[in-house]
């Protein structure tokens, strides 16, 4: 499953736009308000029309916060007109099918999200979850596409349905797909698991002996997922006996996981739950079900909670762990972008600066339009207010005796600001009673 096109009309701050992505990793980057987000959540509906196929598992509609709005200040008091209809398109293909394309609308205010547009995708993804739901020899073909969305509240969601029990359908890999990476489903899966090989695998009925293989394998998958992106750590697991998360790094340290920083039960979190996702819907791929899995990742800030060195790694991270999966994230990080292959950059504020196998200070400047980034903007405004200063130096020269008060005012507050910096400030007054003032 691969999205190669969006298009929208009317939704959040797009008129009329068209986006075309690559086929394993996109990032959007831009000034705050340029529409990360929105596109993210354009693509939640695009994908989420899949789901309008599978049953008991929610869509993403179109809401009445994705209505474009206008906001006229010529009139008393001002108004906020909603521009319809909002429309989003998608142009995508899937293993089998080479092009579908399908849109969502919304015509009127009070109107619901259309579907007649999507009909193509819906009636496919019936046709997976029936021929999954029927016993037949060829079975195992039958691969579903993973799908989720990791928001910027992903390390504290909190998600009503947290059953202990293991998925009982496949389906159930859909499940809260808007609304991922709960740490405390994650925890109670790994409890159900570790209780039911403590339970049975001293069994000797078949039935229990492949239960119990069935469950390492699952454990297991998950696990190499999460190491195979966290080359600190070596080990996660419920602990029967402290009855919580256990994470272990390969230096030996041992600590439960809510006593862990916040990138690494970000990052611990997010991958498990793709990994949990991909083993529930393709449990037939068994260990493989990480590699082997399709389907469309979306990531609201990728770099969230994360040390430069990690935010340096973590694309490639995930293309190895997840490599027939197609990732759409947001980005503010210089290193995220600069670990980025050519094409898997969209630039919301169209910037022409090349980013592919160029420095951090380059793309800051050229890519990220941050003015001098190798100097911070204390060391700017020092700059400026010498300059500043001097000008004043020179006025005072030739000043009335009535303007060399008004100067002396001015040259303080230049100077006041950066009184912490000995050297500075003495430098300034140095110059300053040079002059006699």
């Amino acid at each position: 499953m691969k999205i190669r096109q969006l298009e929208l009309k009317n939704f959040r701050c797009f008129d009329q736009k068209t986006f075309e992505f690559s086929d394993q990793f996109n990032v959007l980057i831009g000034d705050n308000g340029t529409g990360k987000s929105a596109i993210l959540d354009a693509l939640a509906i695009g994908v989420g029309s899949f789901l309008l196929g599978i049953n008991s598992i929610h869509s993403r509609d179109i809401s009445d916060d994705d209505i474009r709005r206008i906001i006229r200040l010529d009139t008393i008091p001002p108004t906020s007109e909603k521009i319809l209809p909002v429309v989003v398109s998608c142009e995508g293909c899937f293993e089998d099918i080479a092009k579908m394309s399908w849109t969502r609308e919304r015509r009127v205010v009070d109107g619901r999200t259309t579907r007649t547009g999507a009909k193509e995708i819906i009636s496919y993804a019936k046709q997976l979850q029936d021929k999954v739901r029927i016993q037949k020899k060829d079975r195992d073909k039958i691969i579903l596409p993973v799908i989720s969305y990791y928001g910027t509240n992903r390390l504290w969601s909190v998600n009503k349905d947290d059953k202990t029990r293991p998925p009982s359908s496949q389906i159930e890999g859909y499940k809260n797909w808007l609304a991922s990476s709960n740490i405390n489903i994650l925890t109670r899966w790994f409890k159900t698991l570790e209780w039911a090989i403590l339970q049975y695998e001293r069994d000797t009925d078949p039935h229990y002996i492949s239960l119990v293989s069935s469950v390492r394998r699952t454990m297991s998958t998950v696990k190499e997922a999460v190491m195979s992106c966290m080359e600190d750590w070596k080990d996660v697991k419920y602990d029967v006996l402290l009855d919580e998360l256990i994470a272990t790094s390969k230096d030996g340290r041992t600590l439960p996981f809510r006593m862990l920083s916040d990138g690494v039960r970000n990052m611990i979190g997010m991958i498990a739950d793709i990994a949990y996702r991909c083993i529930t819907l393709n449990p037939l791929l068994s260990t493989e079900a990480a590699r082997l899995t399709p389907g469309i990742v979306l990531i609201d800030e990728i770099d969230l909670h994360l040390h430069p060195n990690w935010q340096r790694r973590v694309v490639d991270d995930l293309k190895r762990t997840f490599p027939k999966i197609q990732f759409f994230a947001t980005t503010h990080s210089p290193f995220i972008i600069q670990s980025l292959h050519p094409n898997e950059l969209i630039d919301l504020d169209n910037r022409d600066g090349e980013y592919y196998n160029k420095s951090i200070e380059d793309i800051t400047e050229d890519v990220m339009g941050v003015d001098l980034p190798q100097q911070s903007e204390r060391w700017k405004s020092m700059m400026q207010a010498a300059e500043e200063y001097y000008q004043v130096l020179e006025k005072a020269d030739n000043a009335s005796e009535e303007d060399v008060d008004r100067l002396k005012r001015r040259l303080d507050e230049l100077s006041m600001p950066f009184s912490d910096d000995p050297a500075y400030h003495a430098f300034l007054k140095m110059e300053r009673l040079a002059r006699g003032l």
